[in-house]
């Protein structure tokens, strides 16, 4: 045991602070979660009806797939199988190096309502997903466009509801949630971070409120209107952001439109990567955003992250180590180890609520919190100084705003 001497009584006396903080930090995280979570909508909740007579509009189903020879056959098996028979499913090939094409128009020949377009080269200035998401819509005729990832499988009567549901309550942009099936132990260490960041800054209780100016939906699942999406631009008034389904959200809303999200794990199911470069490379598209708005000053996000999930388990590992224990130590540490309690809690939570099961993995939370700061380094870094970040392999540069100090 170290002896406690008045020097280091003042050093603990700092740390215990910082652990005070940091477990207050971590309660009011864990009750505002707890409460936005239970206030979500579930989709599978709403009532169930049929669309009966000439009611019937004409959806376009644009499936958008990169290297997806996998996952595309199940995909198209869910869609094409859908009790809703007025669509049209369009397949946007976006320069796959794979047998996606090739799995789709073994498809073709099987249904008159399957048909393959090729994205072909993105023009200048467009990134991501956006560029064949519009070459999609260019090429539909419904009166309903209904994105979705070619790596997710839907229920049967999903197209059905939705659009009786988005009708009834005139709703002009709707999205729901997926269940994300994962594997590998960065994966399963990364993924409650990332879903418990997106129910704590878009509470679809505030996203679905029109008064509010928050705005996200999921890109698996995203049916609008045409006639709205074409009065806003669509993608191609945001084709150069790389988290195109938030700043599609936030076009609709801030244009007036109504904007509705809902859980719907009992609905769509996804699977998400599990190669850890596509992870890292996936979060540092994710935080890219608030990085152009914010340059270096987000590297704040990475600060609190660490002190809210590394800190207290640096608290308890340093302790058992150097065995240095006073009053204000113990109570350091009493903290520390509360707030682990909370994030274990909060990621078995998390981790339940997204793929339906939680296991021991929920112990690796602070290891993702690593690679969560890591990423907003790096992509602040690569952002700031004209770097590309990648997605599905291929990279794109992601521009600060004018009113934002870049790094000299």
């Amino acid at each position: 045991m170290v002896p406690v001497n008045d020097g280091m009584v003042d050093a603990l006396a700092i740390f215990l602070v910082l652990a005070v903080l940091s477990l207050v930090g971590s309660l009011a995280i864990f009750i505002y979660l707890l409460v936005t979570e239970r206030d979500a909508p579930k989709f599978s909740s709403s009532p169930k009806h049929d669309i009966t007579g000439s009611s019937k509009p004409r959806v376009s189903i644009i499936v958008t797939a990169k290297n997806e020879e996998q996952m595309i056959g199940p995909c198209l098996g869910s869609l094409l199988t859908q009790t809703y028979d007025n669509f049209e499913i369009i397949v946007v090939d976006d320069s796959s190096t794979d047998d996606t094409a090739d799995t789709v128009m073994k498809l073709v020949p099987k249904s008159s309502n399957l048909r393959l377009i090729l994205a072909g080269p993105k023009p200048d200035g467009w990134v991501g997903k956006s560029w064949p998401c519009w070459r999609g819509f260019k090429e539909a005729k419904g009166e309903y466009l209904l994105f979705v990832d070619a790596d997710s499988t839907f229920e049967s009567t999903i197209v059905e509801r939705s659009l009786v549901y988005v009708a009834r309550n005139s709703i002009d942009m709707f999205s729901l949630a997926p269940r994300v099936m994962s594997s590998g132990w960065v994966a399963k260490a990364v993924l409650p971070l990332i879903t418990g960041a997106i129910n704590l800054l878009y509470p679809m209780k505030k996203v679905n409120d029109r008064k509010s100016k928050r705005a996200y939906v999921f890109g698996t699942y995203i049916l609008v209107r045409k006639e709205i999406y074409e009065k806003t631009g669509g993608h191609s008034k945001v084709r150069d952001e790389l988290v195109e389904d938030a700043a599609i959200a936030q076009l609709t809303k801030s244009a007036g439109y109504n904007l509705k999200v809902e859980g719907g794990t009992d609905l769509i199911t996804t699977e998400w990567e599990s190669d850890p470069k596509a992870i890292f490379h996936g979060l540092e598209r994710v935080t890219s955003t608030s990085i152009k708005t914010y340059g270096i000053v987000s590297v704040l996000n990475a600060i609190l992250l660490f002190f809210l999930i590394v800190y207290p388990v640096l608290f308890v590992l340093s302790s058992l180590l150097l065995r240095a224990f006073s009053e204000v130590f113990l109570l350091g540490l009493i903290a520390s180890v509360l707030n682990i309690i909370l994030f274990l809690s909060l990621t078995a939570r998390e981790m339940h609520a997204i793929s339906g099961k939680a296991g021991l993995e929920i112990f690796l939370y602070f290891v993702g919190g690593l690679i969560f700061i890591i990423a907003i380094v790096t992509t602040s870094i690569k952002v700031t100084r004209g770097k590309d970040l990648y997605w599905k392999g291929q990279g794109y540069k992601q521009v600060l705003e004018k009113s934002v100090d870049t790094l000299e």
